[in-house]
């Protein structure tokens, strides 16, 4: 868990932290970095760093929900311009033109193989769009869970893959490309 309040001075060492983080897992390897490491790059104190988190996790969590809530911003600012009801249909552009200009969270998380993290944080901001889901397609909330964490799930492929191959297409060129494949893909009946 950690624990950032609004307090200036602990943003600031949660920021130093996760920077320091950044720049370690671009020198080692993830599972061979320390809390030690850490600090002394970020020069903060170990009390610091067990103020603001419980694990070096923590950090990459810290980071994953800020992205979520400024990606949350941009899509409902990119509905608003675009004249579009807010709703829990395609988001697939302006979130992969968000993630063409702020994937620094998604390299460290494949750098660091916890994309697990991304994944856990998505999900857990996402509840509120279970229930909406559920209520504009008329469906009982435990099934709309399967329609979110199947898109959450692909969403996390998606990026994944993309930021990997060094987001060679254009977001848009990317998300139009993905709508015709989805469209001709057999269905989960087809399969069975």
């Amino acid at each position: 868990m950690y624990r950032i309040t609004n307090d200036q001075r602990t943003k600031r060492s949660g920021q130093l932290i996760y920077d320091a983080l950044a720049e370690l897992i671009y020198e080692k390897p993830f599972s061979k970095i320390s809390v030690s490491n850490i600090v002394e790059k970020a020069q903060v104190g170990r009390t610091t760093f067990y103020r603001c988190f419980d694990s070096i996790e923590d950090i990459l969590r810290m980071r994953c929900d800020q992205v979520f809530d400024e990606l949350l911003a941009y899509i409902l600012n990119y509905r608003r311009e675009a004249g579009k009801s807010i709703d829990v249909g395609p988001h697939l552009k302006p979130l992969l033109r968000y993630f063409y200009l702020n994937s620094d969270i998604i390299e460290l998380l494949l750098r660091a193989n916890r994309m697990d993290i991304l994944l856990d944080s998505f999900r857990e901001r996402s509840k509120p769009l279970t229930a909406m889901a559920a209520q504009q397609l008329q469906l009982e909330e435990n099934y709309a869970a399967y329609g979110v964490e199947m898109r959450l799930g692909v969403l996390v492929a998606i990026l994944s893959n993309w930021v990997k191959t060094g987001k060679r297409e254009a977001p848009d060129e990317l998300a139009d490309r993905l709508k015709g494949m989805i469209k001709k893909m057999i269905t989960v009946d087809q399969l069975l």
